[in-house]
């Protein structure tokens, strides 16, 4: 077992319970947008790919138990089947609860990849080889290469906490070590802590605001790009007008956006008199709503190399 630092891990638990993100990254099939699913935009579940580079042997004897009989399961039911967990190479063969739990015709077609990533571990080329692996792999399902994966990352010491005490001799031990007065809201937030966790490695947070806004009007003029590109290209977008010290490594959700935020200030073309009559006939838009969503626009063309 991995010693918890139990004042350290109660406070993560009460945080996490009470809201606070524990996984950062790109969307996931759970994420909704003004209440509308990702999973509506694709059918079928997504893949999940936990990878354990960086993860310690120590911590990866409790995690792998844990995810296979624990885990799994409950992400299931949030729409992302598994494939087993990633060491060096990168390798994508499904676990046996995902061959038996995936939709007749599911692997025939390019569903999304999403990579589990330790946070703060994972080596500088990691992403070269998640895309040089997918762009391997001769299979419809991954068929789509890079336009159809993305990055979430995981608090590890997090996850080893709640994996550790799902055992009901640790989770004792841990209860007598805390103040008798916390005993009672411990056994309430664990169970909270934990669907937390799971919900948002999947991505179920609502958006709403300028982001949603803007997802929904690039989406409606680009109705046959994926997802995660449309919400990359927004969220790009949205990252330009961030003051300099936020624009930072961890300003954005998707990959993508939170590399580029080093590269700002750069050049930003205003809006043509095209562009700006294609939108206004989905919507009407002030104009610096329509400016950014032009810049998002051209992001997304430059994406897709157009």
């Amino acid at each position: 077992m991995v010693p918890l630092d139990v004042a350290a891990t109660w406070t993560r638990i009460l945080s996490v319970a009470a809201g606070a993100a524990s996984a950062i990254g790109a969307p996931g099939p759970a994420t909704r947008v003004r209440g509308k699913p990702a999973l509506s935009w694709i059918q079928g579940p997504w893949l999940g790919i936990f990878d354990f580079q960086g993860v310690r042997r120590c911590e990866r004897e409790v995690l792998d138990p844990w995810l296979s009989r624990h885990v799994e399961p409950l992400l299931l039911v949030r729409h992302l089947l598994l494939a087993k967990p990633l060491s060096d190479d990168v390798f994508v063969e499904l676990t046996d609860q995902a061959r038996e739990a995936m939709p007749d015709g599911w692997r025939d077609e390019p569903r999304p990849v999403l990579f589990l990533a330790p946070a703060g571990r994972s080596s500088p080329g990691r992403r070269r080889e998640y895309l040089d692996a997918l762009s391997r792999l001769r299979i419809p399902l991954a068929c789509g290469g890079s336009e159809l994966w993305a990055i979430r990352e995981f608090d590890v010491e997090l996850l080893v906490a709640l994996a550790q005490l799902a055992d009901p001799r640790e989770r004792a031990a841990f209860r007598a070590a805390l103040d008798p007065s916390q005993v009672r809201l411990f056994d309430q937030q664990l169970p909270a802590a934990e669907a937390a966790l799971f919900d948002d490695l999947v991505g179920a947070r609502d958006e709403e605001g300028a982001l949603a806004l803007d997802l929904d009007g690039l989406s409606a003029m680009n109705p046959e790009a994926h997802p995660l590109a449309v919400y990359s290209a927004v969220e790009r977008a949205h990252n330009r007008r961030r003051a300099e010290k936020d624009r930072t490594h961890f300003s954005a959700r998707t990959l993508e956006a939170r590399l580029s935020a080093r590269g700002f200030p750069d050049a930003v073309d205003p809006c043509t008199p095209a562009f700006a009559q294609r939108a206004e006939a989905i919507a009407p838009l002030l104009a610096g709503d329509l400016q950014r969503l032009y810049e998002a626009n051209e992001l997304l063309g430059l994406r897709r190399g157009e």
